[in-house]
């Protein structure tokens, strides 16, 4: 096969493909990372770089997501654009995976018991005799005093050896009832791991069984090289990649743990239990087991109820006995995730009217009216996370997150204070906050440049028509007509789903007592913006809390107390499930709420 040299600029890294190779595929075997939120299929045009050299004809998907002008530049999608001969790379800032803020920190609203699953028993059964002949089992079960399940043929072969090597002056480690472990005396701890399997990041808790939380650790979700969102994964496994995509997480998974064992000095064999939340495409994936009909009507998993299985029939790298806790999902798509925001708010408990919302490519949430709980999913679309947005990215250095007005001067704020390189998600609520409270923007969406506006040079011309433009630090970012499309869609989807909800129960916006919003996006949002822009009801920001990493918590929550588990097997049966797809008054809320005015 015949390989060309490519050349990467301004990084100055050169190396070789082979003919035919897409530019993205050589730039991944080089290190270099692109944001590719439609997984390479070529429809969201993040991926795009301008080359120089031997290159197949523009595809029609190019023709489409690039305007002509700067296809005449050399600009291309990496995804489509295949080598034909050397060339030469030229990535722009906006393309490129950075670090991301990945968020870890949550709060769970009430008292934490310490009651896990796991325990250790310190015990002195009396040694065997001619008088005493029962076996090593039952003398374990009298000291202990419960009966003991063996799951394991490897635990009963260790127990002989063991006993008497250290004249029965033992500890035991179970699992409810099960015997995970007999070993000496010592003063080891058992731990347990809490994980959070997002489409976006993956996120590691380390918690001592006897204590709680030590330490955390988080990556990006490898698997978002095949596709920034849940169909798109779908879509991969069912054409080949589940294996694939199993393999990812769970790898990185083990680099999360193999990371924290390494800080805090501990063995991976002292961690013997596992929890996991996620969605539902996510739980499916991590299991191995196929996602397919999540993905058509009538949107239908394999599973929603907890599984409890051996972590090493995953791969996962803790003590060979240990255990693995799914906890439940609600539907195809409302997954363990929100079960675990449900747990975490302790929004299963109480009275009055209380709404959480989990805002990202799909926005799940759950209303709670006294005893009931109501919940649905809505197709926010990649928005919120910088996708399909011309300057959009996640939240990582360079992003604009935060915009404001006061006295007539528009504050832009950069992460790590650079020179700016593209927009996230809570950056473009605020930009568009701000454009209302300017008059920029009509009722319909629509750009306009009012006469009198106080605040010069925002608005300019462009190909396509007015975009408004925000400078910081020597840089400016544009926002163009298509993007505030794409934030109205967004917003309106959820929006909508709450409106449903409150029909639901028979509610008004003004019953709700409390909000809270979770996930990355729902702590780093400004709820005057979200309000303003009506993606939330007008409700007093006061009613409106950040819980952050709620899912990770209603997670840790199950790994310290089992009783928790038990608590989430009902609620996921409790719940609710609305499905929106099919309702024509969830369209018609959809059509109402893409309006800026209809924030009433």
């Amino acid at each position: 096969m015949e390989r060309y040299k490519i050349r990467i600029y301004p990084d100055g890294i050169e190396g070789s493909a082979e003919k035919d190779t897409t530019l993205l595929e050589a730039l991944e075997k080089l290190g270099i990372k692109l944001e590719t939120p439609c997984g390479g299929a070529g429809w969201c045009g993040q991926c795009i770089v301008k080359a120089r050299g031997h290159l197949s004809k523009v595809s029609a998907n190019e023709e489409n997501l690039i305007s002509e002008d700067m296809i005449r530049e050399g600009y291309r999608l990496a995804c489509q654009a295949l080598i034909k001969g050397d060339v030469d790379i030229e990535i722009p800032p906006q393309t490129r995976v950075y670090a991301h803020q990945i968020l870890t920190t949550g709060k769970t609203l009430g008292e934490v018991k310490i009651n896990p699953a796991v325990q250790i028993f310190r015990l002195k059964p009396t040694p065997p005799s001619l008088e005493d002949q029962r076996d090593d089992i039952e003398r374990l079960e009298d000291e202990i005093n419960r009966k003991l399940t063996i799951s394991d043929i490897s635990v009963l072969k260790d127990i002989p050896s063991i006993l008497r090597e250290n004249d029965f002056n033992v500890e035991a480690i179970l699992y409810e009832d099960t015997l995970l472990e007999v070993r000496k005396k010592s003063d080891r701890h058992p731990y347990g791991i809490a994980i959070d399997i997002g489409t976006t990041t993956v996120v590691v808790y380390l918690l001592d069984l006897t204590k709680g939380e030590i330490d955390v650790a988080s990556s990006m979700n490898p698997q978002a090289k095949r596709g920034a969102d849940v169909i798109s994964r779908i879509d991969y496994a069912i054409r080949g990649g589940l294996k694939e995509l199993q393999d990812l997480v769970i790898d990185e998974i083990n680099l999360l743990i193999e990371k924290l064992c390494a800080k805090q000095r501990i063995g991976s064999d002292d961690i013997y239990d596992v929890t996991v939340v996620g969605n539902t495409t996510m739980t499916h994936l991590f299991l191995g087991v196929p996602p397919n009909y999540i993905a058509v009507s009538p949107y239908i998993p394999v599973f929603t109820k907890p599984l409890l299985i051996n972590a090493s029939q995953l791969g996962i790298r803790i003590n060979p006995n240990g255990r693995c806790y799914i906890l439940p999902n609600i539907s195809g798509y409302v997954g363990a995730d929100t079960v675990g925001v449900i747990l975490a708010t302790g929004l299963y408990k109480g009275d009055g009217v209380k709404l959480a919302i989990d805002i990202g490519t799909n926005g799940e949430m759950v209303l709670k009216d006294g005893d009931k709980l109501f919940a649905c999913s809505t197709a926010a679309g990649p928005a919120f996370e910088g996708a399909n947005i011309t300057y959009g990215m996640r939240g990582a250095r360079g992003a604009i997150d935060h915009v404001s007005i006061d006295d007539g001067e528009i504050n832009v704020h950069v992460i790590d204070d650079v020179t700016p390189v593209g927009i996230c998600g809570s950056g473009l609520l605020d930009a568009v906050a701000v454009m209302i409270e300017l008059g920029i923007l009509d009722e319909t969406g629509r750009i306009v440049c009012p006469e009198g506006i106080i605040v010069r040079d925002t608005i300019r011309k462009n190909n396509n028509g007015l975009e408004f433009v925000l400078r910081a630090n020597g840089g400016e970012i544009p926002i163009n007509q298509r993007d505030i499309r794409e934030l109205q869609l967004a917003k309106s989807a959820i929006r909508a789903g709450i409106e449903i909800l409150l029909e639901e129960t028979g509610r008004d916006y003004s019953d709700i007592d409390t909000v809270y919003l979770a996930g990355a996006f729902g702590t780093y949002l400004n709820p005057e913006s979200a309000i303003k822009i009506g993606l939330l009801p007008p409700l007093p920001v006061s009613r409106v809390y950040s819980v952050g990493n709620a899912a990770g918590e209603g997670a840790k929550l199950a790994l310290l107390d089992r009783d928790i588990r038990r608590i989430a097997e009902e609620v996921s049966r409790k719940v609710n499930y609305i499905e929106l797809s099919s309702r024509r008054d969830f369209q018609e809320k959809f059509a109402e709420f893409m309006y800026f005015e209809a924030n009433r």
